[in-house]
């Protein structure tokens, strides 16, 4: 790591308090527009600063008066819609929400939490997700028994009362609501009390990061890999419940392979892209790798195994990787992609949301490491490959994913990552 960087996250550390979130307009929306101000014009820090506050205002809006009034008149009319039917279920019957405010590398990682705390509760309660596009993450829930809905994320408020627990999940996950009930009238109910009194001393000996999430993040994540934590089972630690494996059964559409002319062929995937729901002032976020370097992967990947068919994977991010053979990128649905991706021999990726579907469907992925953290974040079973200077700097600073904390114009992390070093790991891989 850069020792500008280490400078940065020691001294933010010292900086965040536990009142972070408090008011987080004004503490962390000023730190942000501060920082932004340093390496970007006036006008574009502006355009966002309206952007982000428009959204803010319809969203509060409607969390806190909309929806609210639309659930009591309809319920008062009888009408029947999944928000109105939240609070339905059996006199004896769990049932709970989750809320995540992360992307789809958290939801697929929290689905398996899901699975998981089912299966602890006996396959028998019911349950419904909250999340900000609800369509978009449905194909990682809809086959675990007591699936429900994805509902929206800003009718969540509204709807807690109505479920015997809620749970706030991202990077930890808490009880942000618990219903009074009597163990011996529950199914499962001693179960879930030895859960919640397991969760909460999990809580309380990480409270200072869950209070000031996510500025803290990367503090966190250092610290917790140093004891042998590692992301994709750190929430079943919390809730004290095993951890069932990398692979998911997701909702698929094996049709695409053959509608794209690759049944009974063998081709990889690659994917330049990230997650929308992170709003960027920059072109391309830091922990994207250069265009020209994912060329240069294509090209020498192609001249020494011509056989392989490349296929280009993504959504509306991103740029077009000249040399594929096949690009899909902004041509199918986030389920074809999953698709696609479950017939791929390998995956080449930055550490985003598809290297998180690879797992869960059995495909190993080459990943890039820049500034996110590889041992939180990396899948041991993974090719891994970290940055040869500076790295791990994610929240060191509001602004990392817009701009290098250490202040270079290009971030050294991704840029220290030759093409040769990955083409060496995919050719390795697959002989």
């Amino acid at each position: 790591m850069h020792k500008k960087v280490e400078r940065i996250k020691k001294n933010r550390s010292q900086m965040i308090t536990l009142s972070e979130n408090n008011t987080p307009l004004l503490r962390r929306g000023r730190r942000r527009v501060g920082q932004l101000l340093k390496t970007k014009s006036i006008p574009h820090v502006l355009a966002y600063c309206i952007d982000r506050a428009v959204a803010i205002g319809v969203r509060v809006t409607k969390t806190k008066i909309i929806i609210p009034s639309s659930i009591k008149i309809k319920r008062k009319l009888g009408i029947r819609t999944p928000l109105t039917t939240a609070m339905e279920k059996e006199s004896n019957q769990i049932s709970y929400s989750l809320k995540i405010s992360g992307g789809l590398g958290d939801s697929i990682m929290i689905a398996r939490m899901v699975r998981d705390l089912q299966q602890e509760l006996g396959n028998s309660s019911i349950f419904d997700v909250y999340f900000h596009s609800p369509d978009s993450i449905k194909a990682f829930f809809c086959h675990i028994p007591g699936f429900r809905n994805v509902l929206n994320v800003e009718a969540f408020p509204a709807t807690q009362k109505f479920y015997t627990f809620s749970l706030n999940v991202n990077q930890y996950v808490t009880f942000c609501h618990v219903s009074q009930f009597e163990d011996k009238n529950l199914t499962h109910g001693m179960q879930l009390h030895s859960m919640i009194k397991h969760a909460a001393l999990a809580n309380k000996s990480i409270e200072k990061y869950i209070l000031t999430h996510p500025s803290l993040d990367g503090e966190f994540s250092d610290i917790a890999t140093q004891e042998g934590h590692r992301r994709y089972q750190y929430l079943h630690e919390m809730l004290g419940i095993p951890y069932g494996g990398h692979q998911l059964q997701l909702d698929l559409s094996p049709e695409v392979i053959a509608q794209q002319g690759l049944s009974k062929k063998t081709y990889i995937t690659i994917h330049d892209g990230w997650d929308t729901k992170f709003k960027l002032v920059a072109h391309r976020p830091t922990k994207s790798m250069p265009l020209p370097t994912l060329e240069a992967i294509v090209r020498q990947i192609k001249e020494k195994r011509p056989d392989l068919i490349i296929v280009q994977l993504g959504g509306d991010t991103g740029g077009d990787i000249n040399g594929v053979d096949i690009n899909l990128k902004g041509k199918l649905s986030f389920k074809e992609s999953m698709s696609i991706l479950a017939g791929s021999r390998l995956h080449m990726d930055t550490e985003s949301g598809l290297v998180h579907v690879g797992i869960s469907l059995g495909v190993k992925s080459v990943v890039m490491f820049g500034p996110t953290n590889l041992d939180w974040f990396g899948y041991p079973e993974n090719i891994n490959i970290g940055p040869k200077e500076c790295g791990n700097c994610w929240w060191a600073t509001d602004t990392w994913m817009d701009a290098c904390p250490a202040g270079y114009d290009i971030p050294p992390c991704t840029a220290s990552i030759s093409a040769g070093d990955v083409v060496a790991a995919v050719v390795a891989e697959l002989q």
